[in-house]
């Protein structure tokens, strides 16, 4: 078991995605920052980067991100164990979407095979 958003849980995720070879299709990478605030005030950042070639995790803040999603933990937390569903929590404010989000529509079947990806991840997690 990993914690939620540790260094171990990132390279976990680093690691399914490898597996499964998940890549973009075509066209610039595609960065994902990914903003959690605790209740106590800190804050957990990890990316996704995917090119061409292969798709990585990695700890902290990209300053290339092409896009960037921040959410509270619980809400962050809610969507990694299926409690929630992440488009519902757009819709209703509580995860906030900035940067080029025309690139989240230009890349929807990259943003699947990472989603298919991340599956078994869930079991592995400790909330």
């Amino acid at each position: 078991m990993v914690k939620f958003l540790s260094a171990e849980w990132v390279a976990a995720l680093d690691g399914l995605l490898r597996a499964d070879g998940v890549t973009a299709e075509s066209g610039p990478p595609l960065v994902i920052q990914q903003v959690v605030e605790h209740p106590d005030g800190i804050r957990s950042t990890f990316r996704i980067r995917v090119d061409e070639n292969r798709a990585a995790a990695t700890g902290g803040f990209s300053g290339d991100a092409t896009v960037t999603y921040r959410q509270s933990y619980e809400v962050a937390r809610g969507i990694a164990c299926g409690e929630l569903d992440a488009h519902v929590e757009f819709l209703m404010g509580r995860v906030v979407v900035s940067g080029d989000t025309r690139a989240l529509i230009d890349h929807r079947a990259t943003l699947e095979r990472i989603t298919g990806a991340l599956a078994g991840l869930r079991e592995t997690t400790e909330f």
